[in-house]
């Protein structure tokens, strides 16, 4: 049977540093998926998920809720990102790779209509207009449609890790999800395709 993430705090905190391990990596993908979804970069999500994971072994013991581990480590990754992207801005770096489209686009002319390249490179520009569709709406709400669609969280744990009313969060979800799907539709992707996608 698996040990639940209380049992493991538990185990940790009475000194089997091998606990903390175990769930270190239960949640490894969980942090670096959020991450990735919200900077758009691998790198910079492994490096957030690290920190994040350092950050909860050395403070493990100020959780007063063994039980609210979940919504505490999120917490964590979030203001970590929000950090990441704030320092992104500052250097005026633009994660949203226009260069890279139109070489993209440029080669689709030496290859014919319906060939697997065609598909694959459409596959992945309708990725990148989504990725930058889903980094231009406010960030509260791209916060609430990343843990929602990405990460399958319901509205409940995502209004106790964000400390504010279900109504709320799902207000969050109608208004972000209208404006990625404005975005979305001035790129002529239809609706089943920001589905699948996503």
């Amino acid at each position: 049977m698996v040990p639940s993430d209380v049992e493991l705090i538990n185990d940790f905190l009475n000194g089997n540093i091998q606990s903390f391990n175990r769930l270190a990596i239960k949640w490894q993908k969980n942090l670096f998926g959020f991450a990735y979804r919200y900077t758009g970069n691998e790198e910079e999500a492994k490096d957030i998920c690290q920190k994040a994971l350092i950050k909860a072994y050395k403070n493990l013991h100020n959780l007063k809720n063994s039980g609210s581990f979940s919504s505490w480590i999120y917490q964590i990754t979030i203001n970590l990102c929000k950090d990441e992207v704030k320092k992104r801005k500052n250097k005026n770096h633009i994660p949203y790779n226009e260069n890279k489209m139109d070489d993209e686009n440029s080669s689709v002319e030496l290859i014919s209509g319906d060939s697997p390249q065609i598909k694959s490179l459409e596959k992945k520009n309708i990725k990148e207009i989504i990725r930058f569709a889903l980094n231009s709406i406010p960030e509260e709400q791209k916060i609430v449609i990343i843990m929602k669609e990405y990460q399958g969280l319901k509205f409940t744990e995502i209004a106790e890790i964000l400390k504010c009313s279900v109504n709320t969060i799902k207000s969050r979800m109608y208004y972000g999800l209208n404006n990625m799907k404005e975005k979305l539709l001035k790129s002529n992707i239809g609706k089943e395709e920001i589905l699948y996608e996503m």
